[in-house]
């Protein structure tokens, strides 16, 4: 996989121009940096010291070496060839596939909602990610988020990377889309000169917010919808204590993880009486603790979803939920009861 880090508060692509008269269809996403956040350097902190590990990258020429690797390089080879040459790293050299699930330390704040709102919008979602075939297949089982991509081309499955024009165009060809009609968001700049190349409408993330405002501009999405509150969650309370203990609360509902959904599950007072049915009947009432939030000022976006087993509407948090975004700790009785 490959990223860069662009500087804070880089011009987005193309935005001195406004919106743009073309209609677009598609939207393709970059992954790391742009839907899940990737830090390499966490790898190589297992076996040494943080302060080694940035001499420890250059010495190895990590972005080349890793490059090979999207392109489709098998891993025991390049981990051979590098410790023919440096045998006294070999624990280093192998930790980078050793611990590479510590490198995806998460969803990139507020992408997650652009996705379900572009899907609300008709928009049809694609990701095209420069990623060993080894190391994705994992990371795909391990976040919920990347199903909602109607199709996802992988470097390493195609024995080529970004910049390369020819992954583009397996993009294209094998989804059908027409670049004229086609908007590629990546972080970076390599790749979005290749995709501009090509005809895209091209957006350089640098964060998700100044993302999205590109997306209203050129017509794809309007201003977000203002969520009246509160809103509810309903968690275990000896979850919820732990979380305020270790400031990580990883749940969207019971036995689901924020990771594995994508967001976090909430609901309206008038629907938690519902919801603990369906989801908690076997658990008495100060087994759990009903957690009251403010839409407008949490710390992530709150969508709107309709559950298609129900019909109904109910609010999603699209960031884990932290303690700070928690205004009140409610005994089911007391929401249930107000509701009624």
């Amino acid at each position: 996989m490959s990223a860069s880090n662009p500087a804070e508060g880089a011009d987005m692509s193309d935005a001195a121009n406004g919106g743009s008269d073309r209609t677009f269809t598609d939207v393709i996403f970059d992954l790391g940096g742009v839907v899940l956040r990737w830090e390499p350097h966490r790898a190589y902190e297992q076996v040494m010291p943080p302060d080694q590990v940035g001499d420890f990258m250059d010495e190895i020429c990590f972005k080349e070496w890793n490059l090979r690797h999207d392109a489709g390089r098998d891993w025991d080879e390049g981990e051979a060839e590098l410790i023919s040459r440096m045998p006294h790293r070999r624990e280093a050299i192998e930790a980078y596939r050793r611990y590479f699930d510590q490198t995806i330390t998460g969803m990139v704040p507020g992408t997650g909602a652009i996705m379900t709102e572009l899907r609300q919008a008709d928009k049809r979602i694609l990701a095209l990610t420069n990623w060993s075939a080894d190391l994705f297949h994992p990371t795909r089982r391990r976040f919920g988020l990347l199903n909602r991509f109607a199709g996802i081309v992988v470097s390493g499955e195609e024995g080529i990377a970004k910049p390369d024009p020819q992954l583009f165009k397996i993009v294209f060809d094998r989804y059908g889309v027409d670049p004229e009609s086609a908007i590629f968001i990546d972080d970076n700049p390599h790749n979005c000169d290749t995709a501009e190349g090509l005809g895209l409408e091209v957006i350089r993330f640098t964060d998700a917010t100044a993302a999205r405002r590109r997306l209203v501009e050129l017509g794809l999405l309007g201003e977000r919808p203002v969520v009246p509150g509160p809103m509810y969650h309903i968690a275990k309370r000896k979850q919820w204590e732990a979380a305020k203990e270790h400031g990580n609360y990883c749940w969207s509902t019971r036995r689901v993880t924020y990771e594995t959904q994508g967001f976090v599950h909430c609901c309206r007072a008038a629907q938690v009486a519902d919801v603990r049915k369906r989801s908690y009947s076997d658990l008495a009432d100060d087994e759990l603790v009903v957690l009251q939030l403010d839409p407008s000022s949490v710390s992530a976006p709150v969508i709107m979803e309709t559950d298609p087993a129900t019909g109904e509407e109910y609010p999603h948090l699209y960031g884990d939920l932290k303690p700070a975004d928690v205004t009140a700790e409610l005994p089911v009785s007391a929401v249930v009861g107000a509701a009624l």
